[in-house]
């Protein structure tokens, strides 16, 4: 899939790191977009309670499962989307 193929909207990524800095404590420089959870060392519980403030946040159905299997920042970004949260059309790559 090329750049311009593969779109991530910054301010849900952000979103997310925000969260997980404030309310799990997680030094800001361990979290990349595309790392994966596990070596962030994100346990489920976090990752569970990761995907209830994004359903209520953008108030679409998300379980824990589909967090744990995006398996990184980047990929909840694009499977949020895949569930109806719209991507601005300016979203950064």
């Amino acid at each position: 899939m090329s750049a311009t193929e593969k779109r991530i909207d910054m301010r849900i990524a952000e979103h997310i790191v925000e969260i997980l800095v404030e309310k799990y404590e997680i030094p800001t420089e361990t979290l990349e977009l595309t790392a994966e959870f596990e070596t962030m060392e994100l346990d489920s519980l976090v990752l569970v309670e990761l995907a209830v403030i994004l359903q209520k946040h953008y108030g679409v159905s998300v379980d824990d499962w589909e967090i744990e299997a995006a398996k990184t920042i980047e990929n909840t970004v694009a499977m949020l989307h895949d569930k109806g949260v719209p991507a601005p059309a300016s979203a950064a790559v």
